[in-house]
């Protein structure tokens, strides 16, 4: 049975899920386009799908996957999906998801390499910086207080489904991450136009969390003091800086690449 009203109210319900408010009240958010809502199903993260008639084999195997997972599956008109979603061009497909529920101490108990954003508000950003650091085998990403909400649309599909794959925290205090991550052993690494040492000249071994900040702002003066290390990335044409997923994705490849 397909569903055409947009007053009903398992639509309005998921369409509140766009607002950020009605997302923390239910510890729920949407994901939309076939290989984000794949990832959300194979990980257990999906409780219900909503799609419109297709022919599509992948979607409707995927759609089997989801009933052998217990996964509601709904069938609504385009207007219907239209409301639901963020993007203005509907993919036909959304999945509403469960929210992680991660201690920071859990996180840091790995050991593993980390990536820090101080308030990186645009939600783009955060989405492709949490996809790359899938990519590059990172440990999770840590969001400080000010930054953009994770499970924003417009960052889980810039994540591409990565935001399943990988350990997410946000809305840490820098404080509270300093001392616990001091505590569990980690070396802070902080990324700066005035850093002190060339990033490519830098040891980068052992537990360590790369702090990055945004590219108008940088990262605070707090963390600056409490790092271990302050490094900057060359760089010898006439830019004044760089787009912070893109300086990510350069710290995160470089660390990649001596490690394999």
């Amino acid at each position: 049975m397909e569903i055409t009203a947009l007053q009903n109210p398992l639509i309005k319900e998921t369409a509140e899920l766009k607002q950020k408010k009605y997302r923390l009240q239910r510890q729920k958010f949407l994901a939309e386009g076939l290989n984000t809502v794949e990832v959300a199903v194979s990980c257990g993260a999906a409780e219900t799908l909503f799609y419109t008639h297709t022919e599509d084999m992948r979607i409707l195997n995927l759609l089997k996957k989801a009933v052998s997972a217990n996964v509601k599956s709904v069938c609504v008109s385009d207007r219907v999906m239209k409301k639901i979603a963020d993007t203005e061009t509907p993919p036909g497909l959304a999945a509403v998801c469960k929210m992680q529920h991660l201690k920071l101490e859990e996180m840091l108990a790995d050991g593993k390499t980390l990536l820090v954003l101080d308030r990186v508000s645009d939600p783009g950003n955060v989405g492709t910086i949490i996809r790359t650091a899938d990519a590059a085998g990172f440990g999770g990403v840590v969001l400080l207080r000010g930054s953009a909400d994770i499970y924003a649309p417009k960052a889980v599909r810039a994540s591409m489904g990565s935001l399943f794959n990988l350990n997410v925290l946000d809305g840490i205090e820098e404080k509270e991450f300093i001392v616990a991550a001091k505590e569990a052993g980690y070396t802070l690494l902080v990324t700066s136009l005035k850093g002190d040492d060339n990033f490519y000249g830098t040891d980068l071994s052992g537990q360590l969390a790369i702090v990055m900040g945004s590219e108008i702002s940088g990262v605070s003066d707090t963390l600056i003091e409490a790092s271990d290390k302050k490094v900057f990335i060359p760089m010898e044409g006439r830019a004044e800086s760089l787009n912070v997923a893109v300086a990510a994705a350069i710290v995160m490849f470089e660390i990649l690449r001596r490690r394999l």
